[in-house]
């Protein structure tokens, strides 16, 4: 029988790994892998795959249909040989992967036509597998366009498992291949990288949102109170997965500093804590939370996101994502000359390296404050 592991996310969902060993002569010659989000699936997928094996020359017929490693494979070889947790686009980018038919292909024999066709598969917008079996049915794969930016992306998640992955799957990567069909996607302008974003919320556009917000909480206090979070991201200049796991512990009131776990950062995120300045607005918004659990904002980012994409869709405000605030937020920084304007300085309440993308965060509209004796501040800075 085999086993089956269970992982934490860094949501706090947990995933099941069903994994099924099997020895000849103390050696093992084969091993069946399988990553479920409840236990029961991956019970039942445990059991189906023993019978196969317990058939008469079941092992055999197996081991003939394993022998040349696939892509899902592989990528479970890249996922289990890291040593720390991929983010979030990347996880998902991978395990999306595997369950598409592509996954099943097998390495070794992998073309730039192969290549080509999963490009060509994720712009028209075929759709994978579910990860929960029990979701599978037809509706689920009606076609649904992506951009090529979103197809950029998978393509460069692959080319991670390409480059590096060959060692750890014991597989000699088509590394040429690869590249080849890379070439032709972006001479056929298939896949694109993002552009940099300019798009920051007027004022008006705040006063629609928070009016919005502060409505809903008011209405019902066991809602988020997303004009604080709002207001938090514009005075802060963090991400939301950042403001989300806040802990009070890491907030410095009198030192006017607060400590950031696990930044994001191209080099990885784990262990990448800073120590940064926080704005007077930011501290006080920080101080109006209620100590009532470990975090200052004690909500999944995703809620936040999901919650902030609706009130725009309701109020009609085109084109704006949670995280335009952070560029609002550090853009509005220089305009207001904070700590004098400086770049040095402003990375001080960033976080960002000197090399870093700062840049990419800054679209000054006017030298003021936009934001100077706003109708909002009072709002925001009372007590919840």
């Amino acid at each position: 029988m085999g086993t089956i592991m269970t992982r934490k996310k860094k949501d706090g969902s947990q995933s099941f790994t069903a994994v099924i060993r099997k020895k000849q002569k103390g050696k093992v010659v084969l091993t069946l892998t399988e990553t479920f989000q409840n236990q029961r699936s991956a019970q039942r997928w445990m059991k189906q795959r023993e019978r196969e094996l317990n058939a008469p020359n079941g092992l055999e017929r197996v081991m003939a249909k394993t022998a040349n490693k696939t892509w899902s494979d592989a990528i479970e070889d890249y996922i289990g040989a890291a040593r720390e947790k991929f983010g979030k686009t990347k996880s998902a980018n991978l395990t999306y992967l595997q369950r598409l038919d592509f996954g099943k292909l097998a390495v070794e024999e992998t073309t730039d036509h192969d290549f080509f066709k999963l490009a060509q598969d994720l712009l028209r917008g075929v759709q994978a597998c579910p990860s929960d079996k029990e979701k599978d049915c037809p509706e689920h794969y009606a076609l649904k366009p992506r951009l090529p930016q979103t197809v950029q992306s998978y393509m460069a998640t692959l080319s991670a498992v390409v480059t590096y992955g060959g060692t750890s799957s014991k597989v000699e990567m088509p590394i040429g291949e690869f590249h080849k069909a890379i070439a032709s996607l972006k001479h056929h302008k298939l896949v694109k990288r993002s552009e940099k974003r300019t798009r920051r919320p007027t004022v008006e556009e705040m006063n629609r949102l928070l009016s919005h917000f502060h409505a809903n909480y008011t209405a019902d206090q066991r809602r988020v109170p997303m004009h604080k979070i709002v207001g938090a991201a514009i005075t802060l200049a963090h991400r939301q997965a950042d403001l989300c796991k806040l802990k009070w512990n890491d907030v410095d009131e009198g030192a006017m500093k607060l400590t950031l776990r696990d930044m994001k950062s191209p080099k990885g995120s784990a262990g990448n804590d800073k120590e940064l300045w926080v704005t007077d607005e930011g501290m006080k918004i920080i101080q109006s939370m209620p100590h009532r659990k470990d975090r200052v904002f004690p909500y999944h980012s995703d809620t936040v996101s999901r919650l902030f994409t609706q009130a725009c869709e309701i109020l009609g405000i085109e084109d704006l994502r949670f995280h335009d605030l952070r560029h609002d937020a550090i853009s509005r920084f220089f305009e207001m000359d904070l700590e004098g304007g400086t770049r040095d300085k402003i990375l001080k309440f960033t976080g960002h390296t000197p090399d870093g993308s700062l840049s990419r965060y800054i679209n000054i509209e006017h030298k003021s404050d936009k934001y100077k004796n706003w109708e909002w501040w009072p709002i925001l800075f009372a007590s919840l």
